[in-house]
């Protein structure tokens, strides 16, 4: 992708959630409700509990279901928290839970919490509760927390009566206008989905599926997820934040792996790619005045002028060194004339020679190093290059000394090595020639023939590609011990150090050479493969090289993306991509990048699972098979009628994308014309509170509730069977 095909990505925030709706006590219940017979209507969700009365359109309080119990150490007394009143202090915060254990209520202590807060905020002001109650359940809750839950209203609260219904039936009635129709209805909440059956608008509770995969499994999927992405993140994520991007960021995908495609096509990926930046404190860079800088500045070039002075210094200082040096070395030199041999040996000795050769080798030394000082303080180039002289080569031996003898071996020595390099010399300039020419031939074949041209260099290149690959992909089978080509170098390797070839210890019977069974056999395999880069390898990247240079100069399509080097590039890899995107490239020392998270096939992937539970290990059937498998039983008729209309509720269920995405599924799982609709609740966080208000209204309400009566004789898991509600068997 070029720069210009750039688009500029939407940055997104991250937060802890600090507050949230604060709700006072109502003033309206002494005029209104008062004296009445008006349910109170609870959708009791292991997320949000909404509650309010029967005979509204809507539902006053809608809150998280948590409760804190911590003490405040200002005051020094025990505080208890419910809902949004959590959110006001972090003590309450850091202590704050679930009544829920998965969507069951466990922690009645809680939920009497809980039930006061709803009382309470409802304005009621009498010492019990003097309304029905009507709350919601999941679907085949365990008769225990059922029991537990009637017990705790009716003797804590002493409410005329109790009625139970599922949550997601009393959506599905919410949103029908036909009540006694069919239908499926997909319930996606906080810890679990369920599949219920809708058969003349009553629930099939014999046929329900549940699967365990919702809204709380998939924050710490992509929890999960986002750990595992970035191991380092500067950071902590939180459950909060992950179930944050869950809800903002994810989508059904309609066709998965035509999604997965497309996130590794760069064209498509930015379109999928979503960056979520985490709170940073950026880094306080210093701004330093102009006045500031020329001192700065003033010092650095005071600083350097010293460190230049004493290097002159330096080098002049060696300089006298060395011509004090020399001028002794020459007088000793010259002393041999003058003074008997046997003295001038002894001084020679003294002064650390060892013969007359080595003296004149540290004369010669000392004359080059003085010549090189002096050039340099001159600014004189010592790099002409000018052919050396070898005096020594075309006189006898028999007329030079010992010394002598030895500086001509030396010199016949230099002028074999100058040779040797004039030599190469000439065939490097005879190749350069050759180069050039073959260049020039190249060219005219390129303006005579471009597309015949093109096509030839996009070969060679591609051969070229092969080769490298093909290379590299053997040194990897060689580094593996258990590869086929490491085990049948092993096998050469040993036959070619035996004594008897292979040929002849199979003749013979003999037993196979068991080189390379034990670690010791590998290591040695191993010294023997340690090989340095080939001298082919360097010549065909020097090719390649070329080729991509040509192409990228006269092949418009050819970008420097499609370069070798750039596909081998770490920072091109897919890998790399997924955690880093493509556009700004990404700086580590960049404060602000290191506290970004990119969201890209995560979004597809958590709420794949609905549908492919293997993802995450579950062994249980997807949202479709589970479905398959409920309507199967049934006749084409009724099946027909079931899949026509689908309902979708739940707060996991506004993921979007999930809609068409079923009834693109069940299109492809169902006879060919059958009018399949997937609908989705209107509101699927409150329609399942509206839904039981409805029913709450219906004069058939006071016959299906419990009354206090009936709950002394059954007791407290007794519940009067209705079409949206659970079925009621007894323990006997």
């Amino acid at each position: 992708m070029e720069d210009d095909d750039f688009i500029e990505q939407p940055i997104y925030a991250i937060s802890e959630k600090t507050s949230s709706t604060q709700y006072s006590p109502s003033t309206d219940y002494r005029s209104k409700f008062k004296g009445s017979s008006t349910p109170i209507v609870i959708d009791n969700g292991s997320y949000n509990c909404r509650a309010g009365w029967g005979s509204e359109k809507s539902p006053r309080f809608v809150f998280d279901n948590l409760v804190a119990r911590y003490r405040d150490r200002k005051n020094n007394v025990s505080v208890v928290a419910v809902g949004p009143e959590i959110y006001a202090d972090p003590a309450a915060k850091a202590t704050a839970r679930s009544p829920f254990d998965s969507n069951v209520v466990c922690d009645m202590e809680r939920m009497e919490h809980v039930l006061d807060y709803i009382f309470l905020n409802l304005g009621i002001d009498t010492p019990t509760i003097g309304h029905p109650i009507l709350m919601t359940e999941p679907a085949c809750v365990p008769k225990s927390s059922r029991k537990m839950m009637t017990e705790l209203l009716f003797e804590c609260y002493s409410v005329p009566s109790v009625s139970y219904g599922i949550d997601s039936l009393f959506s599905f009635y919410a949103n029908q206008d036909k009540k006694n129709g069919d239908g499926i209805v997909i319930s996606a909440g906080h810890t679990a989905t369920h599949i219920i059956p809708v058969i003349g608008g009553k629930g099939a509770l014999d046929r329900t599926k549940r699967l365990s995969y919702g809204g709380t499994q998939a924050s710490e999927y992509m929890l999960k997820l986002m750990q595992l992405k970035y191991p380092t993140f500067p950071t902590k994520v939180t459950s909060a934040q992950a179930q944050q991007l869950m809800h903002e960021h994810i989508f059904v995908a309609e066709d998965y792996q035509q999604i997965l495609t497309d996130i590794e096509n760069r064209q498509q990926f930015q379109k999928i790619d979503r960056i979520v930046q985490f709170p940073f404190s950026p880094l306080v860079v210093e701004t330093k005045t102009e006045e500031e800088l020329a001192r700065q500045a003033a010092r650095k070039e005071e600083n350097a002028k010293r460190l230049r002075e004493a290097a002159a210094k330096s080098r002049l200082e060696k300089l006298v060194q060395r011509e004090q040096q020399h001028e002794a070395f020459t007088v000793l030199k010259e002393m041999k004339g003058t003074v008997k041999k046997v003295e001038w040996l002894a001084q020679l000795k003294e002064s650390g020679f060892d013969n007359e050769a080595d003296l004149d080798a540290t004369i010669k030394k000392l004359e080059e190093g003085i010549q090189r000082a002096r050039n340099k303080e001159l600014g004189i180039d010592e790099n002409d290059d000018k052919p050396p002289t070898f005096p020594l080569l075309d006189i006898p031996d028999d007329q030079l000394s010992e010394a002598d003898k030895k500086e001509k071996k030396k010199q016949r020595l230099l002028k074999a090595g100058y040779d040797a390099r004039q030599r190469a010399k000439k065939a490097k300039e005879e190749d350069k020639a050759r180069q050039a020419e073959i260049a020039r031939l190249d060219e005219e074949r390129r303006m005579n023939h471009p597309d015949e041209w093109l096509s030839d260099l996009k070969e060679k290149r591609k051969a070229t590609v092969e080769r490298i690959k093909t290379k590299k992909r053997l040194a990897s089978e060689l580094a593996d011990r258990r590869s086929h080509a490491s085990q049948l170098r092993m096998r050469s390797i040993a036959s070619l150090a035996s004594d008897t070839p292979a040929s002849k210890r199979r003749k013979r019977g003999a037993e196979e050479d068991t080189f390379g069974a034990d670690d010791e056999d590998w290591m040695v395999y191993r010294e023997i493969n340690r090989e340095e880069e080939s001298e082919d390898e360097e010549e065909d990247m020097a090719s390649l090289n070329h080729y991509e240079s040509l192409l990228l100069q006269h092949d418009p399509d050819f970008l420097p993306e499609h370069a070798f080097e750039a596909e081998q590039d770490p920072t091109n890899t897919l890998l790399h991509l997924l955690k880093h995107g493509m556009y700004p490239k990404y700086d580590a020392q960049d404060v602000g990048q290191s506290h970004q998270l990119h969201v890209n096939v995560e979004r597809v992937r958590v709420p794949e699972v609905l549908f492919q539970p293997s993802i995450i290990g579950l062994d249980q059937a997807g949202l479709v098979d589970n479905i398959n498998d409920i309507v199967r039983v049934y006749d084409a008729s009724r099946k027909q009628s079931i899949v026509k209309n689908v309902f979708v509720t739940g707060g996991f269920g506004l993921m979007p994308g999930l809609a068409p995405r079923l009834e693109k599924t069940f299109q492809e799982n169902f006879n060919v014309g059958w009018n399949i609709r997937v609908k989705t609740a209107s509101n699927p966080t409150e329609d399942a509170w509206r839904g039981a208000a409805e029913f709450s209204m219906n004069d058939e309400f006071s016959k299906l509730s419990i009354s206090k009566a009936e709950y002394e004789e059954y007791g407290g898991e007794y519940i009067k069977e209705h079409g949206l509600g659970n079925v009621f068997r007894s323990s006997s």
